[in-house]
């Protein structure tokens, strides 16, 4: 001990040299500063010149923060960052290595390592302490912390003490070397540094050490908690009680029956959880939930915890800490604090106590809530909300004793105009009864009815926020309580839900029809004749003009649509329209585009009894009315019927009776597909829904199959017939998608037979057609993917032919075909190409030349596809492939350049593939092959130089050190072409270098970048100044601008100029940076144990105080003379005497005397002013005529407009008034 204490000694009195030797001192022969008056007392004085300065001119340095330097510009000079850098110009490759293994690089930052070398910050000036545990203090050291110093100071000694007896600096060795110190510590600040240290490693010792020294490790901090427990040190107490909750969290439950200390402890943490200063009172109760939680933290997030299952224990501290919140809530008055205090406890301990305990906390909290105080109140929902938000099992509260709780609360409903408290008495039933349908739905949905009848009173509350969480809570509950519900309950349920569209509660209509959508949802499939009358009032509602709710009714009747189907829907809410009206006012037409946007999953046949028959009849009706000359009416029911034909795509969509309604509309459907191109595209879509939804359905598949012979020529037909505008060439390519899809599920005997016809017909053609002749070849590559071998050897070989045709869109369609077939994954098409791979690689090859820009992306795509179908090595036919890939690189079609790219790194890897152990030789051949494009002419260069980034930026992992020397060099080179292009695609290769580069590598090759920058071409400059703009900021941010700037140059001024611009710029954004954080950032390096958060974050918000008084009173003056002065006071002590007086308590009383006694009293409180309809009715008439009388009016009838009428004075004093004379 005394040589620890030598030791401390030593290290703090270096400290305080250190830091003394840095003060700022008086010129010599100066006269030296002095106080000004006032000052002398004051820690922070106004005049910080001196320290401003030595912040920017020694610290900086030191500690290698970013502090902007003297000018603000410049960062500090002698950095691990700088330092490796320096390594790698100078060529120091061990040095450099040393610096790569303990510091990880990224692209533009520096980070420490996981390897702890505390040497990298300040505070390893004084410690070499480099356990991970205590990083919090090394990272996070500040200078002008005493605190911070202390615990320096003790780290160091206990550190010099360990490596002096031959430890390993492990967390045990640190905690036991703390703990003997906390023995022999006398001061405070020493205390409490070494109180500070043990909560940081304490968490890292292994449990057993914690387990086996249990009783020696919690008397020595109890006798410390104990020995200053008065003690003003807020972080002492704080650090101990946390180190006290973490050695009792890792006891095991079996230790606290068998020694009974550990409750004792346990006991004297409670103690603190009612103290007077907050910071200990959260330390104290954070402490305690966290040992009841059985060594989980308190929650701290916004999520649910999972639920408990009811095999899971209660931890022994649970019922330690609930029976004494009872004691402390039973002792104290009603009016203490230590009330408030144990009900905020009680939030987060609530869900681990065992029921017994759980029971009789629920019976306290209710007692409070009769005391009527809002602060009480809204402390009590807040407590039985965290109980029922967390899910807690049954071992903690049953269901029975779930229901129980949700039916009590019932006589404690607030009133619907006390915002905070009814919404959050709304939380607390919503998690109640979500939490009891988890364990028994049955049990919450006996409690449905009420708490729908409850919460639907609330949509007559005059808050806005009221009926908001009242329609919340209620869609919330019905989604999850509604599941298999009994039809008496959801009668029920119903009919209180459905008096919400009384015109009583119309200012809520909006939220009512939400929670009515939500209800249609959830009961539709299982109750939908209840829904009958719901849906007559939502639609009488969506017929008057007067209500402009529309959006929200279609939302509820769309959710009908879907979980109740079209069929019920119309039984219940008819369309009204029969074709045979004597008036055009179709008041349910709105029902068709709802239904089109929610039909799916429902009955086909609905559609070919219903919908068929009154489309057949409208479209009569048209043709009648045009007949007559009505071309309203004509066009009327032309819509109307295109409206009906919509409805097909939503009924095709998984309908349930495929195999027994799809014959019975089939040929309707090809009839109606072939004689009127209005409505083919509605009809190909449901073709394509039928197919998608039948594939995994072999009763449905086959069903279509048997129509594909109908249906597939009807297309065909579509396909090869020639469009008439811009109409028909939609339908062609719906037409084509249709095809692929119908194939899927069609026979392949009659694919067969297509495709011979197919052949036969394209061969006949000719050329005499050539739309018919494409159109075929378009057809033959969507039935190649389903036919045999030597069908698609046949239709190769009349393929392979037109590779050289003149005809561009012949060839094109000619290598589409090619490119189907080297993609195909089918056995015939993998039989094909084994048997005639290098015939087809030979004719590729040889047609090159011949091959139009517009056939580029095809072509491309089919040599992909092979190559990546090579298993053995064919290097003669991928280095072929290599020129055509990097001329490719300047195509004119985007997609043919994505593929030539794609195709260099398809060449590169398919090479890497056949020599897997030589992967840096097959690069290095690549690449030289890549380079001698460098040899070329411009546009040849252009394309190598891009062809050999794209290659560097894909496989920069693996690149040789000496390759990329190599590439670079080149590239370099050829950044002083006169060529703009060349010299642009260089600087290319540079930015994608620079980005993708380590640091530690690009390093070694900056001087030559910025040698090749500074010696381009003017014109290559001028070309390419935002290139370079970028590249040099780029660099600037990576490498600094000292060592960029002084590459370059003193000759080449505007390349400096525009370094000292960017210099600025990356510092004013910096700024900035520090400046948006600095606003949010709090200064916790101090805190140890914070009170965590509420899981609900909203719930404070729900329960804050409000003040939703309807006077507005007056700031008061602020005057510029004493009586001003004394007026301002009087009119704020006013104000605040009114404002006390307006937060009372008030009693809303009817005809009769209200029954204090009775369970509805509480609903009859409020803690805010009661409004009654006819003040608010005349608030608003008042504000509506105000509006009204903007401007005056004289007697003749002119307008009075005064010039101070901006500023809102409507004095009388007209004497200066411009009057603009008129008619009145």
């Amino acid at each position: 001990l005394i040589h620890f204490y030598k030791r401390l000694f030593d290290v703090t009195l270096n400290l305080i040299i250190t830091m003394g030797k840095n003060r700022v001192r008086p010129a010599k022969g100066g006269k030296p500063a002095r106080w000004a008056k006032g000052q002398s007392s004051s820690s922070n004085p106004t005049k910080n010149r001196h320290r401003t300065k030595a912040k920017s001119t020694y610290f900086q340095y030191l500690t290698g923060e970013e502090t902007g330097g003297a000018d603000g510009l410049g960062s500090g000079k002698l950095t691990a960052a700088a330092l490796m850098r320096h390594d790698a110009l100078q060529g120091d490759t061990d040095a450099m290595q040393t610096s790569l293994d303990r510091m990880s690089i990224r692209d533009e930052t520096l980070t420490l390592g996981m390897t702890n070398k505390t040497f990298d910050t300040f505070a390893s000036d004084w410690t070499q302490c480099t356990n991970i545990a205590f990083d919090k203090l090394l990272k996070k050291f500040q200078l002008k912390n005493a605190h911070h110093k202390e615990m320096l100071a003790v780290l160091a000694a206990v550190t010099e003490i360990i490596k002096e007896q031959g430890g390993a600096e492990t967390e045990t060795e640190y905690f036991a070397a703390l703990m003997s110190t906390l023995e022999v510590s006398e001061t405070i600040e020493n205390l409490s540094a070494i109180v500070r240290l043990l909560s940081l490693v304490i968490r890292k010792v292994p449990k057993e050490v914690l387990i086996n020294r249990s009783s020696q490790v919690l008397q020595l901090l109890l006798e410390t908690l104990s020995k200053h427990a008065d003690s003003q040190n807020v972080s002492l107490i704080r650090g101990l009680l946390g180190c006290l909750s973490h050695a009792l969290r890792v006891q095991p439950p079996a230790a606290w029956a068998a020694h009974p200390e550990i409750a004792n402890v346990y006991q004297c943490v409670l103690t603190y959880t009612t103290h007077t200063k907050p910071k200990i009172r959260k330390a104290g109760q954070h402490a305690t939930v966290a040992v009841a939680r059985g060594g989980g933290d308190t929650p701290t997030g916004g999520e649910a915890t999972p639920p408990s299952t009811s095999t899971t224990p209660v931890h022994p501290a649970a019922s330690q800490a609930g029976q004494h919140c009872l004691n402390v809530i039973k002792n104290a008055g009603p009016g203490e604090n230590s009330v408030l205090y144990m009900m905020v406890l009680l939030r987060a301990l609530l869900p681990t106590l065992p029921k017994n305990i759980t029971k009789l906390c629920c019976e306290t909290i209710l007692k409070l809530l009769t005391l009527g105080t809002k602060i009480i109140i809204s402390t009590g929902f807040s407590s039985l909300y965290g109980l029922f938000s967390e899910r807690p099992g049954v071992n903690t509260l049953p269901a029975e004793l779930n229901g129980q709780l949700i039916s009590a609360l019932y006589d404690y409903k607030p009133n619907i105009s006390d915002t905070g408290p009814i919404v959050a008495w709304l939380a607390v039933q919503q998690e109640g009864l979500l939490n009891l349908s988890q364990q028994n739905l049955q049990l919450a949905q006996s409690h449905l009815h009420r708490f729908c009848s409850e919460a639907a009173t609330c949509w007559a509350s005059p808050k806005p926020e009221v009926v908001k969480a009242a329609g919340l809570a209620l869609r919330a509950v019905l989604t999850e309580a509604s599941k298999s519900i009994g039809r008496d309950t959801c009668a029920k349920v119903i009919e209180e839900l459905s008096a919400g569209l009384k015109y009583q509660y119309h200012t809520a209509w909006s939220t009512v029809l939400a929670v009515l959508g939500t209800l249609v949802s959830t009961v539709g499939s299982q109750h939908p004749q209840l829904l009958y009358p719901v849906l007559q009032n939502i639609a009488d509602l969506r017929g008057n003009d007067n209500v402009k709710l529309e959006k929200e009714v279609d939302f509820v009747v769309g959710k009908a649509v879907a979980s109740m189907g079209p069929r019920q829907v119309l039984e219940a809410v008819p369309l009204n329209i029969t074709g045979d009206e004597k008036d055009y006012e179709f008041k349910r037409s709105w029902l068709i585009p709802v239904m089109r946007d929610h039909i799916s999953r429902t009955d086909l046949a609905f559609f070919l009894e219903y919908f068929l028959p009154l489309a057949a009849k409208c479209l009569d009706r048209s043709k009648y009315a045009a007949s007559q000359g009505d071309n309203i009416g004509h066009k009327t029911y032309q819509v109307l019927t295109y409206q009906i034909w919509s409805l097909l795509p939503g009924f095709c969509t998984e309908p349930t009776d495929i195999s027994t309604s799809f014959k019975n509309i089939a040929k309707i459907l090809g009839t109606q597909l072939s004689s009127r191109k209005e409505i083919r595209l509605d009809i190909m879509t449901g073709l394509r829904h039928l197919v998608t939804s039948s594939l995994e359905v072999p009763a449905d598949k086959a069903e279509l199959a048997r129509f594909a012979k109908n249906f597939l020529p009807i297309l065909f037909n579509l396909y090869t017939t020639k469009p008439g505008g811009s109409e028909e060439a939609g339908q062609r390519l719906a037409a084509l998608e249709t095809i692929k899809l119908y194939l899927k599920v069609s026979d392949s005997a009659m694919i067969a037979s297509m495709f011979d016809k197919a052949m036969e017909k394209g061969a006949s053609e000719g050329g005499s057609d050539e739309f018919t002749k494409e159109a075929i070849l378009d057809l033959l590559r969507c039935l190649l993917v389903h036919v045999d071998a030597p069908r698609i050897l046949t239709l190769y070989k009349n393929a392979i032919t037109n590779l050289t045709s003149k005809d561009h869109k012949e060839q094109k369609k000619t290598y589409k075909i090619l490119d189907e077939i080297c993609k195909c994954d089918t056995e015939a098409a993998k039989q094909f190409l084994h048997q005639n791979l290098s015939e087809l690689q030979s004719s590729l090859l040889t047609s090159l030349s011949k091959t139009s820009p517009s056939s580029q992306y095809p072509r491309l795509k089919c040599l992909i596809s092979i190559l990546a179908k090579l298993q053995e090595p064919q290097p003669e036919f991928a280095s072929a492939c290599l020129p055509e890939a990097v001329l490719c690189i300047k195509a004119a079609n985007k997609k043919a350049r994505e593929s030539a790219f794609l195709l260099l790194i398809s060449v590169a890897e398919a090479m890497m593939r056949w020599n897997p152990d030589e992967p840096e030789q097959v690069l290095r051949d690549f690449a030289c092959k890549v380079m001698a494009g460098f040899k070329d002419t411009p546009t040849v260069i252009q394309c190598s130089i891009l062809a050999i980034c794209k290659l560097y930026y894909q496989f920069k992992d693996i690149i040789p050190q000496d390759l990329t020397e190599q590439i670079l060099k080149n590239v370099l080179l050829l950044m002083s072409s006169g060529t703009r292009d060349i010299s642009s695609s260089a600087l290319s290769f540079i930015k994608v270098f620079i980005t993708s580069t380590p640091l530690g590598v690009s390093t070694q090759f900056l001087p030559d970048i910025m040698k090749g920058i500074t010696e381009m071409p003017e014109d290559g400059k001028r070309h390419s100044r935002v290139k370079t703009k970028f590249l040099l900021d780029r660099l600037t941010r990576k490498f600094g601008h000292d060592l960029v700037a002084s590459l370059v140059p003193k000759a080449d001024v505007t390349t400096h100029k525009r370094l000292r611009n960017i210099r600025k710029e990356i510092s004013r954004k910096n700024r900035q940076n520090e400046d948006g954080a600095g606003g949010n950032a709090g200064s916790d390096d101090d805190e140890m144990f914070a009170m965590a958060k509420s899981r609900q974050k909203t719930m404070d918000e729900l329960l804050a105080d409000s003040s939703d008084d309807e006077l507005d009173y007056d700031d008061g003056g602020g005057g510029g003379d004493k009586a001003g002065s004394r007026r301002g006071a009087a009119a704020g002590s006013a104000n605040t005497a009114a404002k006390k007086s307006a937060s009372g308590t008030f009693i809303q009383e009817g005809d009769d005397i209200l029954d204090l006694l009775s369970s509805q009293a509480a609903s009859k409180i409020s803690t805010v002013r009661p409004v009654t309809a006819a003040a608010a009715e005349a608030k608003q008439q008042k504000r509506k005529a105000k509006k009204k009388e903007e401007f005056k009016m004289s007697s003749d009838g002119r307008l009075i407009i005064t010039e101070d009428m901006d500023d809102g004075d409507g004095g009388d004093d007209t004497d200066d008034d411009h009057q603009v004379g008129g008619q009145g």
